[in-house]
């Protein structure tokens, strides 16, 4: 049996640095994996697993390991969790055509849905006096599915050139995830 179409997921996250002013400063991508942990808890979303509950907080951290998709199941040095922002459908949920070529080389497009989550770092998130009142240099982020560092299943794990994240500026991160 051959399959026609594959769920293909992907993500990216955006990293917005606004000024005190609410200024955008500089924005950055970088694309991210979806890691095993976060494909089977889909799974078991759409198998209506009872205990399965949906991605609520995002995490960020210190550690620069290379994201191994198949064995991460946390970040390396996670320093901050922060619940997303409300999804609001009309604005979060996105219709996409996406160009896909067959096997016969033929291009066409394929409707994809795009969600948007997102979460605000505040002037003092994370508190830098917990870090001897040093800036932290954020270098990876993921999704989970609880408010405590160390539990809940994450979805995905993205490492990205470090931002020194002091007072001075708040971070917006925006994940897009296409199915």
């Amino acid at each position: 049996m051959k399959i026609t179409d594959a769920l293909a997921m992907q993500g990216r996250l955006s990293i917005q640095v606004f000024d005190a002013a609410g200024h955008l400063v500089t924005a950055s991508r970088a694309n991210n994996a979806i890691v095993y942990t976060g494909r089977e808890l889909v799974a078991k979303l759409f198998a209506r697993v009872e205990e399965t509950q949906s991605f609520t907080h995002i995490a960020i951290g210190t550690g620069s390991k290379p994201v191994d998709a198949s064995a991460d199941t946390g970040l390396d040095n996670e320093v901050f969790r922060k619940e997303l922002k409300p999804f609001d459908p009309s604005r979060d949920l996105v219709e996409l055509e996406i160009p896909v070529t067959t096997d016969d080389g033929r291009e066409h497009l394929q409707k994809s849905s795009l969600i948007r989550l997102s979460a605000d770092l505040e002037f003092n998130e994370p508190d830098p006096a917990k870090n001897n009142g040093q800036p932290y240099d954020l270098k990876e982020a993921g999704l989970f599915n609880a408010a405590t560092a160390k539990e809940g299943t994450m979805y995905n794990r993205v490492v990205f050139p470090g931002i020194s994240k002091t007072k001075d500026f708040k971070l917006t991160l925006i994940w897009e995830i296409i199915f």
